[in-house]
């Protein structure tokens, strides 16, 4: 199913195809990966992208922190991998420790990591991704470098905004998309920089077979949700849903997630008289996940598990 996804299709394998300002590239094309780096900055800018390549081509294990945040990872996981000898071209190799979604970590995990780093400095590298930098405790800070990748001036912000267009521009064409200028312009406007978001929104395009992208398509964004509605009601097929959900509304969470709420009961009201009876419920659902949406890393997930919940409800 995800290798049906663009954002793994045109994941880019090398630092050079990467949507990167200078000062990032220069820190680590032809250079390698010698210290502990903590990347962060705005979703969908192309961190795990590049702790990936950093670590491609040595031993490496990647942990999601926000779904596995126990002490258990860090003793069962984490400290066997440092522990066990790697040899890479009949030498001793460097290991590389991937911390994606890192301000999702517990304290208890904080704390047994800052050990965990100290122990195996000698032959592991960690890399960290994180959205939030101010959720990651300054005493954990202080054993990465830090790496913004958010731009750190207009000029900077101008250069990449060129050439995220550019990228987008060239996908669409090869994928037989046309777009006018001023929609492309519209169009970042709305996604930058979030370059995975655009890529769903890319997606969604294909999906229903558009094969022009005009102003009027770009702000569709603004979608009615009726579409989503029948899909709750209607498909039955997971990996449509799926795709759907994250091609057409993963920028759009928590407009979708309200929408959830009024609107939907109304259209249930409306036009499934019959299925009355789930709104009690519906009502329960939406309310828990509106309420925990702060203290979720991956809003998309959120929506996925709200959908899912409620079409369990309708069978």
């Amino acid at each position: 199913m995800i290798q049906d996804l663009l954002t793994e299709k045109l994941r880019p394998k090398e630092i050079r195809h990467m949507i990167l300002p200078p000062r990032i590239r220069s820190l680590f094309e032809n250079k390698g990966l010698n210290h502990n780096v903590l990347l962060s900055g705005s979703p969908g800018c192309g961190k795990t992208t590049l702790a990936k390549i950093l670590a491609k081509d040595l031993p490496h294990i990647f942990i999601n922190v926000s779904d596995e945040s126990s002490v258990d990872t860090i003793r069962n996981k984490i400290n066997d991998f440092c522990s066990n000898i790697s040899v890479l071209d009949g030498k001793s190799s460097k290991k590389v420790v991937i911390l994606d979604e890192f301000d999702g970590a517990s304290d208890q995990f904080y704390k047994a990591l800052r050990g965990t780093i100290e122990k195996f400095a000698g032959n592991t590298r960690f890399v960290a991704t994180c959205n939030w930098i101010n959720k990651v405790p300054e005493a954990i800070q202080s054993r990465f470098e830090v790496i913004n990748f958010d731009p750190s001036n207009p000029e900077e912000e101008e250069m990449i905004k060129d050439e995220w267009r550019s990228r987008v521009n060239l996908i669409l064409g090869k994928l037989g998309i046309t777009i006018d200028q001023e929609s492309l312009v519209a169009f970042e406007r709305e996604y930058f920089p979030d370059f995975r978001s655009a890529l769903n929104r890319i997606q969604s395009w294909t999906i229903e077979g558009i094969t022009k992208i005009d102003l009027s398509k770009v702000k569709e964004a603004n979608w009615s949700y009726e579409d989503l509605y029948k899909m709750i009601i209607e498909s039955k097929d997971p990996v449509k849903n799926y795709q759907t959900i994250v091609g057409q509304y993963s920028s759009k969470v928590d407009d979708v997630m309200t929408s959830l709420g009024e609107e939907f009961i109304n259209w249930i009201v409306k036009n499934h008289p019959d299925k009355t009876k789930i709104i009690p419920a519906v009502v329960v659902l939406v309310a828990s996940h509106q309420a925990q949406r702060i203290a979720v890393i991956d809003p998309v997930v959120s929506l996925l598990s709200l959908f899912y919940q409620i079409q369990k409800l309708i069978d």
